[in-house]
């Protein structure tokens, strides 16, 4: 939940667009990672992200009565694929659980994409031997032994680059 959310709402109730950017800041990137994982097309993606904010700030002054921005956020998100879905003759499935609050929702999945990019970025950053033995070995699930008989190199080696990459990749995505 956005720190004073309560507050920036009845701010932007009153027409406040400074606590709008606020809001905007803060749920813009939940909205566009719980909308992706309906929707494949990035452009797409964003235009409706952009048009349910455009929708937020086009009935603020209504948003001060709204008991959870959360679950209201979450059901404008449901309900944006749902059209998209049906413009596009698509299918797709979205809980009808209105109760979960968009927050914890989206909080979840933008935390797990945001650890799989730093996932992703600490591999690119590795040496090359070393992401080659850690993707056979995890990506391909190839044995040690197997790994050591397709590159030439030893066990131990192996067992080093493993070590090293999961050390390596701990410490940067807890």
């Amino acid at each position: 939940m956005l720190e004073g959310e309560k507050q920036i709402i009845r701010l932007i109730s009153q027409g406040d667009e400074s606590a709008f950017r606020d809001l905007f800041d803060y749920y813009y990137p939940k909205v566009l990672t719980f909308l992706e994982y309906y929707i494949s097309n990035e452009e797409d993606t964003r235009d409706l992200a952009q048009n349910i904010f455009a929708k937020l700030w086009a009935m603020r002054e209504t948003l001060a009565d709204i008991r959870s921005f959360g679950a209201y956020l979450f059901r404008l998100c449901r309900n944006g694929a749902i059209d998209y879905s049906r413009r596009h003759r698509i299918r797709i499935s979205i809980t009808d659980n209105y109760e979960e609050s968009l927050s914890s929702t989206l909080d979840e999945e933008y935390l797990a994409k945001e650890s799989r990019l730093r996932y992703q970025r600490c591999l690119d950053g590795m040496p090359e031997r070393r992401r080659e033995v850690f993707s056979l070995s995890r990506e391909e699930g190839l044995s040690n032994d197997e790994i050591s008989r397709k590159l030439r190199i030893s066990k131990k080696t192996v067992e080093n680059h493993i070590n090293a990459a999961l050390k390596e990749l701990r410490k940067t995505v807890s």
